[in-house]
């Protein structure tokens, strides 16, 4: 008779539990991006959607052994993550890297908003609410659907949106593994800015 994992889990006395969950972790950190992909149950198709690219880039960014750091944080952020850089020193020091070239690469969430007479507004707040936060102007029908398309967001996404804010008035962008973050460079590509004090 097949048993469920949390019945057994439930049955394990504490350090075990515990030993698991920290091999878990450890293997979680040993991943290829396809083995990444996997555990996050997500296939090359789903991937190639949501960075708007086609399924054979998917292929040849898992198999590549050096890319720009770009193509990376976009790949991990599709799937819901957010990409860090460390430095680890031999004498037990470790920096987190977040700021490349001219930006702070820092992660917002992104939400889409109804406002009045039929337009929408796109609002992006710091993904650990450290930081600006950022929105579009208000925009008609055209420009919310082009903004989306700017995010890089599949089309079938962008229309779900679309209902979801017309429905409820406001729903936030996500993504194949739940929480979808974008990068400032994103953001700004799709006419996001400083947002008004409220």
């Amino acid at each position: 008779m097949a048993r469920n994992y949390k019945e057994l889990q439930a049955k394990m006395d504490p350090a075990r539990r515990a030993t698991n969950q920290h091999r878990v972790r450890q293997e979680l950190q040993r991943m290829a991006l396809e083995e990444l992909r996997n555990a996050k149950q997500a296939t090359q198709t789903d991937m190639a959607e949501l960075l708007d690219v086609p399924q054979s880039s998917i292929s040849r960014i898992e198999q590549r052994a050096d890319m720009y750091l770009s193509t990376l944080r976009n790949y991990i952020q599709a799937m819901g993550g957010v990409l860090q850089v460390q430095a680890i020193f031999p004498d037990g020091g470790t920096v987190i890297l977040s700021r490349f070239g001219d930006y702070e690469d820092q992660p917002y969430v992104v939400y889409a908003q109804a406002e009045s007479n039929g337009t929408f507004r796109l609002l992006a707040r710091p993904w650990q609410n450290q930081g600006d936060l950022l929105s579009t102007r208000v925009l008609k029908v055209s420009g919310f659907m082009k903004a989306m398309k700017a995010l890089h967001l599949a089309e079938s996404q962008i229309s779900a949106i679309r209902k979801n804010v017309e429905e409820a008035g406001k729903s936030e962008i996500g993504g194949v593994a739940g929480l979808r973050v974008f990068s400032v460079p994103d953001l700004v590509a799709a006419g996001f800015e400083a947002a008004a004090p409220e």
